[in-house]
């Protein structure tokens, strides 16, 4: 491209123009060193299997472990009503932990986290290969995109998530993977013809039972096909994978003796609130992940309308908001709406049918405002890395204390424990009392568990010792508090666990870590 030929296409003076190339030459290697970063934490999450990474990832091996024990259904969604320890409550329909165990089997990992891991990085790697396939295929400029994949990966939302014991991603996967099925690579049109539609419908199907929420795209895909007039095939399509995915549902609650529906609904409680909405968006730190969006609008204005993109955005992201506003429980339900995003950010690029070469960016070939966008982007990224730097020495100081407390006990029975300490007692054989502390508060709360047994087994020592890191306080949680005022903390200070815990154990504290052992002669 000549200067003349450059200033056609953008107009405006030299100093704008050198700023542009610069915002985007900065950009460059920052963006690389990010989504090295990303894969880095992912190898260190594959190489440390004993380690806690994400909270929940805890009580997710719990459950697998149920299965990889008994290798039944029933043990991974008892249908007893949590009664006999060790206590289960599995959140995620089995596909995740199947594959989980496959690798377990395979590699003689059970008990530790890298089939989960294995399964979580392979399913990120699969993304970012659809991503970059989109990218090539619509020639979108390649460092925008990458631009964006930093910026997002680094978002607490995501990288977090990327590579953990986590379903997300996996679920996500799939959900890419019927997209591309029925849009192809070219276009964002769905494509005509039965058979992408069968391929998209079997890889939703996969996906939902992955993680239940993510049906934000087949939706989508529903309500394209209606608008484009193809309104029998929406029909088709719509009520017969909904009609199989709830066949599916069904029996697999037929073949746990109701089990399935007992877990994978049991921890919904509580009623919406605005509380529960702002507390995960705070938490999910918008200064990252707003300018993203902004950026992303700006840069595909032109070419919005309302098409399957647009249609997936917009749908995934009421979807994954109500779901913040019923149960306030993790950011990670913004996980699939920043993917959408960038779906959009790809097929709605202007220009996108024109071969775009790396070095011409800044030079003429992308909007006047793609030195804007790059800028912006260059800011967040920024401001991204040193927060996460910050955030993330701290967290693996505490890692590092919760490990290595967690291995001094021998013990006999079911240990009652934080979701941290799960690698070290299954290491030695056992099993913890529960799986998921939040889940079971919440579900106490409102009267759906009942706890009678647990503080039986306290109060008869038969539970050896509990770790925690969560301070129990010199008194139990006032009433009216609940686990959406306390999240956490709330199992352990809910009355009858705190009454038992304290009143028959003794604290001994080590760091950020309180070990309670059994109180008198009883004590093992």
């Amino acid at each position: 491209m000549t200067d003349a030929s450059a200033a056609a296409v953008m107009p405006g003076p030299p100093g704008a123009e050198i700023a542009r190339s610069v915002a985007w030459r900065w950009l460059a290697p920052l963006s690389v060193a990010l989504v090295g970063f990303v894969l880095f934490f992912v190898g260190l999450r594959l190489v440390r299997t004993d380690t806690v990474f994400y909270y929940t990832e805890g009580p997710v091996l719990g459950s697998l472990a149920a299965l990889e024990v008994d290798g039944e259904l029933s043990a991974l969604y008892p249908a007893d009503g949590w009664v006999e320890p060790p206590v289960v409550l599995t959140l995620y329909p089995p596909m995740y932990f199947a594959l989980a165990a496959t690798v377990d089997r395979w590699a003689g990992s059970g008990g530790t986290f890298l089939g989960l891991r294995v399964v979580s990085a392979a399913a990120l790697l699969g993304l970012l290969v659809l991503l970059a396939v989109h990218t090539r295929v619509r020639r979108v400029p390649p460092l925008w995109v990458l631009a964006l994949v930093a910026a997002v990966l680094m978002t607490p939302a995501v990288y977090r998530l990327v590579g953990g014991g986590q379903a997300d991603t996996l679920a996500l996967f799939w959900t890419w993977v019927g997209i591309t099925a029925v849009l192809g690579t070219h276009s964002a049109r769905v494509r005509e013809g039965p058979w992408p539609l069968v391929a998209a419908g079997a890889a939703f199907f996969l996906a939902f039972f992955a993680k239940q929420s993510f049906v934000a795209a087949p939706a989508a895909l529903v309500v394209s096909l209606f608008l484009t007039g193809r309104r029998g095939t929406a029909a088709a399509f719509g009520l017969g994978l909904a009609a199989i995915a709830l066949c599916g549902v069904f029996l697999l609650d037929s073949l746990t003796a109701g089990g399935y529906l007992a877990n994978t609904l049991g921890a919904l409680t509580g009623g919406s609130g605005w509380s529960n909405l702002t507390a995960s968006l705070s938490a999910s730190e918008p200064v990252q992940w707003l300018p993203i969006v902004v950026a992303v609008f700006l840069t595909v204005r032109r070419g919005l309308r309302l098409g399957f993109p647009e249609i997936y955005l917009l749908g995934s992201t009421l979807l994954h908001t109500v779901a913040m506003l019923k149960t306030g429980s993790s950011v990670n339900y913004l996980l699939e709406p920043t993917f959408a995003l960038l779906l959009l950010a790809v097929s709605r690029y202007p220009g996108r049918g024109k071969v775009t070469e790396p070095a011409e960016i800044g030079r003429g070939r992308i909007p006047w405002f793609g030195g804007a966008a790059a800028v912006l982007l260059a800011t967040v990224i920024g401001i991204t890395t040193v927060r996460a730097t910050l955030r993330e020495y701290a967290t693996m100081q505490g890692w590092l204390a919760s490990a290595g407390s967690a291995r001094v006990s021998e013990f006999e029975g079911y240990p009652l424990v934080d979701a941290h300490f799960f690698p070290a007692v299954l290491a030695r054989g056992g099993r913890p009392w529960l799986n998921d502390p939040f889940a079971f508060g919440a579900l106490e709360e409102i009267g759906r568990w009942d706890p009678s047994r647990l503080v039986a087994d306290l109060e008869s020592h038969r539970i050896p010792f509990a770790l925690t890191t969560v301070a129990l306080g010199s008194a139990p949680a006032p009433p009216g508090v609940g686990t959406r005022d306390i999240v956490m903390a709330y199992f352990w200070r809910s009355r009858p666990v705190w009454s038992a815990l304290t009143g028959h154990y003794r604290p001994l504290e080590s760091g950020p870590v309180t070990a309670w052992l059994p109180r008198g002669a009883e004590a093992r």
